[in-house]
């Protein structure tokens, strides 16, 4: 099976002083391919616009297994996780 991997992240965690916040904005990611301008770091820049043409989602090839990985760069207590698309 192939297919494509389209998203927009957020990732909240526990803020000791302010509830809920994205811990995925603007962290370093990485994908298996991408398409056109479609690249990684859209997936964590924070606009959950999910329309591929607001030019704030990652997009993968057309491939057998696409991937996209976020590096929170640390530990966090996750509450939810969010993919828009």
């Amino acid at each position: 099976m192939y297919g494509i991997a389209v998203s927009c992240v957020l990732i909240t965690s526990i803020s000791m002083t302010s509830g809920l916040y994205n811990a995925a904005r603007f962290k370093p990611s990485s994908q298996s391919s991408t398409y056109k301008n479609y690249y990684s770091y859209l997936g964590v820049d924070g606009d959950y616009n999910g329309a591929v043409r607001s030019g704030h989602c990652m997009h993968t090839g057309y491939e057998r297994t696409p991937w996209w990985i976020v590096n929170l760069l640390g530990q966090f207590e996750v509450q939810q996780i969010k993919l828009y698309n």
